[in-house]
């Protein structure tokens, strides 16, 4: 199956065209090497991914990362930031997909836009395509006066359970105290096999 992976990309560095891969992600970091093994590239120290997924922009500076550009999949760990137009995420690992347009980020999460307010959680679901971000597990909300709410929520000093947010209007669609969180780990990218 990885004889299979070093062939694919082989056979797809030689005959499509560059015009393919404008959508490459610009890679740098202090140390860059591709694992033909494995698929992906492996970054460390200073690492900076910058992707421009069909007009959806997002940077990820972090210690480390590992970047597929077949199956469009990206693992950053240590220090993460990821930016993403107005929105911006820090937290201690994340796992971003290009074709599904979603980044998963766990561990110390800190969300911040600048439609002044901020966002702290466990974990969190960004829907870069569809501007929505549920927000999980010791969830707090700040946030300035123009802040949007669905009919009959009222932002309060509390914790949350859940939290759902969304980035265009500047709204808060889901308060809810208690409610049964997805299980979010970051998987393992040697384990990727799409």
């Amino acid at each position: 199956m990885k004889l299979l992976k070093i062939l694919l990309l082989v056979l797809m560095l030689l005959i499509f065209p560059a015009k393919t891969f404008a959508d490459m992600p610009d890679i740098s970091a202090g140390e860059t090497y591709f694992d033909v093994i494995k698929g992906y590239y492996v970054l460390k120290d200073n690492v900076h991914v910058a992707i421009n997924n069909h007009g959806h922009k997002a940077t990820i500076t972090a210690n480390e990362a590992k970047v597929n550009v077949l199956t469009q999949k990206c693992w950053a760990e240590g220090k993460v930031n990821l930016t993403h137009d107005n929105e911006t995420f820090s937290c201690d690992s994340a796992y971003l997909q290009w074709k599904t347009k979603t980044a998963e980020v766990v561990g110390n999460v800190k969300f911040n836009s600048k439609k002044i307010i901020s966002i702290t959680s466990e974990t969190a679901i960004f829907n870069w395509g569809e501007k929505i971000v549920d927000f999980y597990g010791n969830v707090k909300v700040k946030a300035e006066k123009n802040l949007k709410l669905e009919d009959g929520l009222k932002v309060g000093k509390k914790i949350y359970s859940h939290v759902r947010y969304n980035v265009i209007e500047n709204k808060i669609l889901q308060l809810e105290e208690i409610a049964d969180a997805p299980n979010i780990e970051i998987p393992n990218p040697d384990n990727d096999s799409e």
